[in-house]
């Protein structure tokens, strides 16, 4: 079996891939779940968003939830949401182009450090050749805060399984971590981290920098067009 990190999405894979949007998509999603929701639609349209089916939509421009919209991405404020069974959408610039890229993989997964060991399990399961990290990266660059976290789940890939061979951006990544032994520090030195904080979200990095603190893995189940503006379905894996 292969282990590959892209620090970019670059196209589909053959087999799982573990998509890595640290801040803040893959955390906020996996969080989401967490906090009971039963699934998430992401969609880059804040128009559309307004427009589908759902019990709350989330997210936010400038650092602002736009009219019509519940309450934004930030980790910190999802923690304080209940959400049994509710019916999400989710706006994002970043992600939705990432999961363009690697939507027709037989098995994708969102992964960050707050699910990353449920991730990990959940991709080995799944996988016949290759388990593909890819980093989203930050407005069409790679990105310090998702490499960071490819390096972390392609080591802990390595360690469960030893007879996997990695690639030479798995290399790279697993060399990367070991400059950053605090991902705290390195979120806080991203180009991602430093708009966050910006923005006033400092709690978000703290969260976003928990290790497992969740079993939930977000798994991407639907793809349609709606009105030209893809629209992206996940449900969880895991247990509730």
């Amino acid at each position: 079996m292969r282990v590959a990190v892209e620090l970019l999405p670059r196209g589909p894979r053959p087999d799982v891939v573990l998509l890595v949007d640290v801040l803040r998509a893959s955390t906020s999603i996996a969080l989401l779940f967490e906090r009971g929701a039963r699934e998430v639609r992401v969609t880059p349209s804040l128009r559309l968003a307004r427009e589908l089916d759902a019990d709350l939509v989330l997210g936010e421009r400038e650092g602002i939830p736009p009219e019509g919209f519940f309450a934004s991405t930030s980790p910190a404020e999802i923690l304080g949401l209940s959400l049994p069974e509710k019916r999400v959408v989710y706006t994002s610039e970043n992600l939705p182009a990432a999961l363009l890229a690697v939507k027709d993989a037989p098995h994708v997964l969102l992964a960050a450090f707050v699910n990353g060991p449920a991730a990990v399990r959940r991709a080995l399961e799944l996988a016949r050749d290759e388990v593909a990290v890819v980093a989203a990266g930050h407005r069409g660059a790679e990105a310090l805060d998702d490499a960071l976290a490819a390096g972390f789940l392609a080591k802990k890939l390595l360690r469960a399984r030893p007879d996997a061979e990695p690639d030479d951006g798995a290399r790279v990544a697993a060399a990367l971590l070991k400059a950053y032994p605090d991902p705290q520090e390195a979120l806080w030195q991203s180009a991602s981290g430093r708009l966050l904080v910006s923005r006033g979200f400092t709690e978000d990095l703290a969260q976003a920098s928990v290790i497992g603190r969740t079993d939930r893995v977000p798994r991407l189940v639907a793809f349609e067009e709606v009105r030209g503006q893809p629209v992206f379905t996940l449900i969880a894996d895991g247990p509730a």
